[in-house]
């Protein structure tokens, strides 16, 4: 299965709220990729996110981006 990478935190955080397994950071610089399983899904949902069409649970996604900024700065 192809991966999805994106470097937008909001939309990984979307991803991530729509049960999108989450493989792996991948460091850039001062940027960490984030690395989705399932592309072609991660396109559709990404599009929804980007033209304002995403449904979802609100308090999900807040819960996903909090998940993915501690991810990150544990890191650091």
């Amino acid at each position: 299965m192809e991966e999805y990478k994106t470097k937008d935190i909001f939309e990984a955080s979307w991803l991530y709220s729509q049960n999108i397994a989450l493989l792996r950071l991948e460091p850039d610089k001062s940027y960490y990729y984030f690395v989705f399983s399932n592309s072609k899904l991660c396109q559709t949902l990404s599009n929804d996110y980007w033209t304002q069409k995403a449904h979802g649970n609100i308090k999900g996604y807040v819960n996903s981006l909090k998940t993915l900024k501690d991810l990150i700065f544990s890191r650091k």
